[in-house]
């Protein structure tokens, strides 16, 4: 399983793109990827209530911007890869923002 690191800002968000699939068609995954307390400190968010979620938006060409954030204590190599399974597993994806947990 591959990936191409654009950036690693810290060891709670990353950006990376990666292959797989949406509605049945081959994409690209244009992926944010945040500790939960990450994306709260970069986004000055107060809200203790905040869930895990995913965000998909249409980028064209094949291209779709995700943004991802669980609630893990750091982003790691394998955090990477269970996060990739993860999206690529799921069969239901749908546009717009999901929470969970």
């Amino acid at each position: 399983m591959s990936y191409v690191l654009i950036k690693k800002y810290d060891n709670q968000h990353t950006h990376i793109k990666f292959a797989g699939s949406f509605q049945d068609q081959a994409v690209t995954w244009d992926t944010h990827f945040f500790t939960l307390d990450g994306y709260n400190a970069q986004e000055s968010i107060k809200n203790e209530s905040l869930k895990q979620f995913f965000h998909i938006e249409s980028c064209g060409n094949d291209v779709f911007k995700l943004t991802i954030v669980l609630k893990i204590p750091e982003i790691t190599e394998p955090n990477i890869l269970k996060m990739m399974i993860m999206v690529r597993q799921y069969k239901n994806l749908t546009l717009g923002r999901h929470e969970y947990g």
